[in-house]
């Protein structure tokens, strides 16, 4: 590993992506690809008649679709085009057999083995689940169930993220208020039992999946919030629940994964879904394969790149608050509170006095008005952080007075300067306009 194949100096550094293209993870992944790559210009140095010692330029060549899947046909492309690393999607023991046989430096890209002898840049599964947790969470919601495929180690790590973070929050709210009453209570349902036999559903027809997928919905509590562990079926869990005539998002509220934009947009009403950090996976992925090719460590085996943001669409913009005064100081709060509103200014438009529902909010939230409008502030800076708006406008624009107000806040509640977070999560889709030198 490190070591070039050939042994005379080739004229590129043949690069073999293989990736299912046809997924938005997957594509978010190479657009990160093409952005590391045109910011170090490595379609330009080391072109031929340059120094011997020059850097190379990269050559890539694009495996895609099903074709990943195949030994026989990687095993063939590998041997004709001689790569001299590779980042990919192993799916099974069978096809890492075909990689480890090239003897070239491998980036792995996807977790479908618990073990891996090539060095991994992964998706933070466990993370993604305690995101999809918290955004139910804050709209009030008791009763929660996880769609995915037991057998799946990337879905049974979304699950037990999600699970896990409804937990501790209710556990919490519990302890806060020195209380066993039922309203810190909640119900989680999953589909399919164990991760060793898959459930009889996924292995049939897509109308046995939809029967089953109907069946499961129809037996849980409501309102429910649902969690996918992907967009696909998501989509298909928001039809099955059209199907069963329950209302969508009032009795149940639907999260996917990966933002595959099209297929939320489809689905009706639109599907709200996590945005993963593909770009960045993307990026780290030719940072690590740079390291390689050049003869250096990888560093640690698994690098986990946490996910973006939740694109909120109608399945889940709902509050499943029982108690009327605070769904409607959270009504408040989400519409004004990036205008600079403060707790007196909403107990004007609450007819309540503000210990009572600092005392309501504990035991429905399990926290404070004046901390849920420092959330909502919080979560519109993240978002407008991924633009190119100067800070001033940011801060504003969230309803902060000052920059250095938000800059306070924001370390305070995230552990990283506004600066820092912008540069480690904005999106890097201006590859378009940076072309090589």
């Amino acid at each position: 590993m490190g070591l070039l194949p050939d042994k005379k100096q080739p004229k590129f550094l043949r690069v073999a992506l293989v990736l299912p293209t046809e997924f938005a993870y997957a594509r978010g992944v190479l657009r990160g690809i093409i952005a590391a790559t045109r910011e170090r210009n490595m379609y330009a140095v080391g072109v031929p008649g340059q120094s011997r010692h020059a850097p190379l330029s990269w050559l890539f060549r694009v495996y895609r679709g099903i074709y990943g899947h195949s030994s026989k046909y990687l095993t063939k492309w590998f041997k004709d085009w001689k790569p001299h690393g590779i980042i990919c999607q192993i799916y099974d023991d069978r096809l890492a057999k075909v990689y480890r046989q090239t003897g070239v430096p491998v980036v792995e890209l996807f977790e479908s083995r618990a073990k891996s002898e090539f060095p991994r840049i992964l998706p933070d599964d466990v993370a993604t689940g305690e995101l999809a947790a918290r955004h139910f969470l804050e709209r009030g919601f008791r009763h929660f169930g996880f769609f995915g495929a037991p057998w799946m180690l990337w879905s049974q790590e979304r699950e037990l993220g999600f699970r896990n973070e409804i937990r501790r929050t209710f556990q919490s709210r519990a302890k806060v208020n020195n209380s066993s009453d039922e309203s810190y209570n909640f119900t989680f349902a999953s589909y399919g039992s164990h991760a060793d036999s898959a459930p009889a559903a996924f292995e049939g027809s897509q109308a046995r999946l939809a029967q089953a997928m109907g069946a499961w919905l129809a037996s849980l509590p409501r309102p429910l919030a649902l969690f996918a562990a992907n967009d696909l079926w998501g989509f298909e869990l928001v039809q099955a629940a059209r199907e069963l005539g329950l209302h969508i998002p009032d009795d149940v509220a639907v999260l996917g994964v990966d933002n595959e934009e099209l297929l939320c947009e489809i689905a009706y009403p639109p599907l709200s879904s996590i945005r993963m950090g593909a770009e960045q996976i993307g990026h780290a992925a030719v940072s690590m394969l740079e390291r390689l090719l050049s003869g250096k460590s990888a560093g640690p085996n698994i690098s986990r790149i946490p996910p973006m943001e939740i694109v909120t669409r109608q399945s889940t913009d709902v509050l499943a608050v029982e108690d009327p005064d605070v769904a409607m100081a959270l009504r408040h709060i989400r519409k004004h509170a990036i205008e600079g509103m403060s707790v007196k200014q909403l107990l004007d438009a609450v007819a309540i006095n503000r210990r009572t529902l600092e005392r309501r909010f504990l035991s429905v939230l399990g926290h404070t008005p004046l901390e849920e409008i420092r959330r909502v502030r919080l979560e519109r800076a993240k978002a407008l952080l991924q633009t190119d708006l100067p800070i001033y406008d940011i801060a504003v624009r969230s309803g902060f007075a000052t920059p250095e107000y938000l800059a306070t806040s924001f370390l305070a509640a995230t552990g990283m300067t506004p600066t820092t977070y912008r540069r480690q999560f904005a999106p890097r889709s201006r590859w378009q306009h940076l072309p090589p030198a």
